[in-house]
């Protein structure tokens, strides 16, 4: 009897050794690696995505195939959720999301089935600034015009960037500015101002610099960007004359929980388009995979191919994301709950 066990036991163990003992090439080795993007094509999140699937799999040991897949939903809450809960927690996943649904979580908005402490974060790939665009048709000069006249926005989904924008910016400022949600990508939302269906939208400076620079100049231009987030200038031709938020609200002299909501809009932006595995992936193939991505956004291939783009590429390692992420879920609670009250009156 005993020796029967022992002979199953050692069956076992010789099956598994060889899966245990797997280096991590050996593992991604014919594999094919899938990065699910949250948001539809054409936005800044996708043509990321595929920027870098063209030199991942050389940075990668054992040098699978890559495939880009699309899952919108939510702002990118669909494949946050479904990366977290649903996916193979092996390596072979990866989900290109939103850093504005750290801070949902953090208002404890609903529909969030993830907890963002746990995701195992790869790269972030810009350290950006949100940004609001107007039509140059909606007869509206400036952000004290914006006081006066109703405008609508197109946005992803409630509570998610785009959306909160023009939340804030109302809150503080006194603009009419309505969201109006349900649009699957950036560039859904583009469209629909280049259409003429609303009157602007809310996105990041570096989304604007690199995918729709053809809104603001030449013979197509039908935009001009009204307000930016954040409490820095911007050295570029668009940002020229354009009032930073933060940098008003102390001038116009707005209460210290105005400038913390702004503070606190802006702060995603710091890392902007995030690459995470699920908890549970193992730790070696996390950190091949975060090694992959910092030589990946290195390559002169990379480089080049976002040059012509137009993308200012300012990546973080997993590392410094989580860092950030934990302060994202650490902010007052007091400006949270102010938040999370003006989004569901919007």
């Amino acid at each position: 009897m005993y020796r029967r066990v022992f002979v199953l036991i050692a069956g076992f163990v010789l099956f598994a050794g060889p899966v245990w003992g797997e280096s991590v090439a050996e593992f991604y080795k014919g594999k094919t690696f899938r990065i699910v993007v949250g948001l539809g094509p054409g936005g800044a999140t996708d043509t990321n995505a595929r920027l870098v699937s063209h030199v991942l799999s050389r940075h990668i040991p054992g040098h699978p195939r890559i495939i880009v897949q699309n899952k919108p939903g939510g702002g990118s809450m669909l494949a946050a959720n479904t990366i977290y809960n649903n996916e193979p927690r092996d390596g072979t996943v990866l989900a290109a999301i939103s850093s504005s649904l750290v801070a949902q979580q953090a208002r404890g908005e609903p529909g969030v089935r993830f907890d963002a402490r746990k995701f195992q974060w790869v790269a972030s790939a810009f350290d950006s600034s949100s940004m609001c665009a107007i039509r140059t048709d909606a007869g509206v000069n400036s952000l004290d015009d914006a006081k006066k006249k109703r405008l609508t926005f197109s946005a992803f989904s409630k509570g998610g960037l785009s959306h909160l924008e023009p939340v804030i910016f109302n809150a503080v400022f006194g603009t009419k500015m309505k969201a109006v949600t349900g649009y699957p990508s950036g560039g859904a939302q583009r469209l629909a101002v280049k259409n003429g269906e609303v009157n602007g939208f809310c996105t990041t400076f570096q989304t604007v610099k690199s995918t729709e620079i053809g809104m603001f100049e030449g013979e197509a231009k039908c935009c001009k960007v009204l307000i930016i987030a954040g409490d820095q200038k911007i050295d570029h031709r668009l940002a020229k004359g354009v009032p930073i938020a933060e940098l008003l609200a102390k001038e116009l002299g707005k209460s210290p929980e105005d400038i913390a909501m702004l503070r606190a809009l802006n702060a995603p932006n710091r890392i902007s388009i995030t690459q995470t595995f699920a908890p549970g992936v193992p730790k070696d193939r996390v950190q091949a995979i975060r090694d992959a991505y910092e030589k990946s956004y290195k390559d002169p291939d990379l480089l080049k191919l976002a040059k012509k783009a137009g993308m200012d590429l300012k990546p973080k390692r997993g590392e410094q994301v989580q860092e950030i992420v934990n302060e994202l879920l650490s902010m007052p609670k007091s400006v949270l709950t102010k938040m999370k009250d003006l989004i569901s009156k919007s």
